[in-house]
């Protein structure tokens, strides 16, 4: 939408009263509605004598009436559209506003439209989001990467090697094709899907590209921004998130780290293995087993499922961060065959651990345990915290945002396990806050386009289609507090809003482009009390709702949006089943 147009002009006009006027197409419609009102004013005298004069080649929609016994003339630009001449205007007064309604030829996303009216000079025609360009534009030469808000450059290395990533979707697409875990193809689509995690989650010195983001390691950002992600002491919020879901209780002591377990059959488990550890190593093969056990003075190294005993001051606090540095053979085993331990009860294993000498307790244990780490795996390694679907929520991964070290912007996350360093060495940095040009938004900048408004509805219409639900509800990814209430009315909306005078005769009407949108009905649950949320709970349990995780500064974000957007209507318009109607570029 053009910025002048969104902005009422100064001058003379500033004294005459001011109407805004608002377009509206729906494609499954052929019809072209206008909303005319003047903003701020919620009730007033219907207008009389109502009369319009369509000028298809001035492109211009003359209104007359009187309000209040004062006589009233507009003059509205019209959207370059195939109008149907021959149909005349239908008009009428409803309310607060004024609604007008033209008969069009072709829908307004037909090709002949799009041939017959091409975008004005110097502005590109609207296009979808296409990943597919984003990958073949940034795959032609060298790729630094830019803050959006104050141009620095956040790359200290260029991008060479840009590949998509994987959707974390594939493995329900997968699952399709071959059957579930336990059928006669004994767990072939976990066994290529985690064969394809494995491929992707390690390469180094290469991108991963999705839809709304880009994965970069960290080794590529500048240092001023590499210091501020390695913190060894672990935040509070993991140690309470991580005391709450495996009913552990961490102590910190000075010399070494004591775990007290809430549940006896979990504490007898893990006493044996801490006593175990102390009679022999564990059982690895000869060729990996630097892999498996590292000695770096007093520390000993366990596998994943066992308990690690640190001694040394070095040890206890980077503990964590070694652990997902130095990935150990289980984890290895675990992401080319997790169905080692859900098909053939970890038959392929008995080098290490024999199933007919472990308790049918611990082994469902030790199973559970692997299954929990495969999915860690692989929601780290495929993962991106703009927007989580339910689905692919983990209590284990603490998403962090991630500033900009010149001016504390967001540009991206990163995913978090023990400490502020990044889980597995990589972050994501998102398209909306981002540029792939020095100058920002200028024609070599591949992210230009990508809004936040833009990536959110791209996302929301995909989880639309999948799922056949209408009905969102947007929560807090850390605080998991609903936050936002959407309702898709329209998914293919085509949109212009502007501001016009009365008795504005001088010709300097400006022009109407519309834009694609989507229309929705949303609401704001970010201040409601604990009742108001048991409403919004209720409503989401009875419709079914998608439930989408995001981060709070990009949900902020997203209903200043909102909030913008629904002035372009009149208010007799704008609320519905205590919702308010709004839209989001599309």
């Amino acid at each position: 939408m053009a910025a002048a147009a969104a902005a009422p002009p100064a001058g003379d006009h500033a004294c005459r009263r001011q109407w805004r006027y608002t377009w509206e197409a729906l494609v499954h419609l052929p019809l072209l509605r206008l909303y005319l009102f003047r903003p701020a004013v919620t009730a007033a005298a219907p207008p009389t004598g109502l009369r319009a004069d369509l000028r298809l080649d001035d492109a211009l929609l003359l209104l007359s009436f009187s309000l209040a016994g004062e006589p009233v003339a507009l003059r509205v630009p019209v959207p370059r559209v195939l109008v149907d001449p021959s149909a005349p205007p239908e008009c009428r007064a409803a309310g607060d506003h004024v609604e007008v309604r033209l008969a069009l030829v072709l829908p307004v996303d037909h090709p002949v439209v799009a041939a017959a009216f091409p975008p004005p000079l110097g502005a590109e025609p609207v296009a979808p989001l296409s990943l597919r360009n984003d990958i073949k534009n940034l795959s032609s030469g060298d790729v630094h990467l830019y803050c959006r808000a104050c141009s620095a450059r956040l790359t200290k290395r260029p991008l060479r090697n840009i590949v998509e990533m994987p959707s974390l979707n594939w493995e329900d697409v997968a699952d399709n094709w071959f059957g579930g875990c336990c059928t006669s193809f004994g767990g072939a689509s976990e066994k290529l899907v985690s064969q394809y995690i494995n491929a992707y989650g390690r390469l180094e010195g290469t991108s991963l590209l999705n839809a709304t983001s880009i994965s970069i390691e960290k080794d590529y950002l500048e240092k001023d921004l590499v210091s501020g992600l390695v913190s060894p002491v672990p935040s509070n919020d993991y140690v309470a998130l991580q005391e709450a879901t495996s009913g552990v209780h961490v102590i910190n002591d000075h010399t070494m780290e004591k775990m007290e377990f809430n549940d006896s059959e979990e504490k007898t488990y893990h006493e044996k293995k801490i006593a175990s550890s102390h009679v022999q190593s564990p059982v690895v093969p000869e060729e990996n087993h630097d892999s498996n056990t590292e000695k770096d003075g007093d520390t000993l190294w366990t596998d994943q499922s066992g308990i690690t005993e640190v001694n040394s001051e070095e040890s206890k606090n980077n503990s964590c961060v070694k652990d997902m540095d130095h990935p150990t053979k289980e984890t290895d085993l675990l992401l080319v065959d997790p169905c080692n331990f859900c098909c053939d009860g970890g038959n392929s294993r008995k080098s290490k651990d024999n199933p007919s000498n472990m308790p049918s307790g611990n082994l469902e244990m030790q199973t559970k345990l692997n299954q929990r780490d495969y999915k860690l795996t692989k929601s780290i390694a495929l993962g991106c915290s703009f927007i989580v679907k339910a689905s692919n929520l983990l209590n284990d991964i603490d998403w962090l945002e991630l500033p900009c070290a010149h001016c504390s912007s967001p540009i991206g996350s990163y995913p978090s396990q023990c400490s502020h360093a990044p889980a597995d060495g990589r972050v994501r940095l998102f398209k909306c806050y981002t540029s792939s040009d020095l100058h920002v938004r200028g024609p070599h900048d591949v992210f230009r386009k990508h809004t936040l408004e833009r990536l959110f509805v791209h996302l929301l219409l995909e989880v639309a289609e999948d799922e056949i639900s209408f009905r969102t509800l947007v929560r807090d990814l850390k605080t998991k507090r609903p936050i936002l209430q959407i309702v898709l009315l329209s998914s293919k909306a085509w949109l212009f809003s502007g501001y016009c005078y009365e008795n504005d005769f001088d010709g300097s009407h400006g022009a109407a482009h519309l834009q694609p949108a989507v229309k929705i009905l949303y609401s704001n649950c970010s201040s409601a009390l604990e009742e108001d949320l048991r409403i919004v709970e209720e409503w989401s349990s009875k419709y079914r709702a998608e439930e989408l995780y995001m981060m709070r500064r990009q949900i902020d974000e997203l209903i200043g949006s909102l909030s913008s957007a629904r002035d372009k209507f009149p208010f007799s318009c704008s609320s519905l089943e205590g919702m308010h109607l709004s839209s989001l570029e599309r």
